[in-house]
């Protein structure tokens, strides 16, 4: 991760991502917490934070699990009806050939 250097020490918008590697960056084992957080303009307590929300964000997540499977997301209508149509005709070919298969079955026997 390319760390985020201020001339001035002022303290850098950091994005989640960000946020989230330098607190998994800080719970290694034997990681010097002090010169990591200088490095993005950070102090202790804004660690202390990063963490408390961490685990205010997982408990959230664990305790309303979401569905499995795909989102639903919306789709044009014109899509809608074209992915219809098709499955229709599809259906309708497949009943097709089915017919076939069992006047060609009839007529082998």
């Amino acid at each position: 991760m390319e760390p985020i250097i201020n001339s001035k020490k002022e303290r850098l918008n950091l994005s989640p991502e960000q946020l989230f590697d330098i607190y998994l960056e800080c719970n290694a084992p034997g990681a010097p917490v002090k010169t990591i957080l200088g490095r993005y303009g950070l102090k202790p307590w804004d660690l202390i934070a990063i963490r408390k929300k961490v685990k205010a964000a997982a408990l959230e997540a664990l305790a309303h699990p979401g569905k499995r499977g795909r989102k639903q997301q919306a789709i044009p209508v014109e899509q809608y009806h074209q992915v219809s149509k098709e499955l229709t005709e599809t259906k309708d070919a497949l009943a097709a050939v089915g017919h076939e298969l069992s006047l060609l079955k009839k007529r082998t026997i």
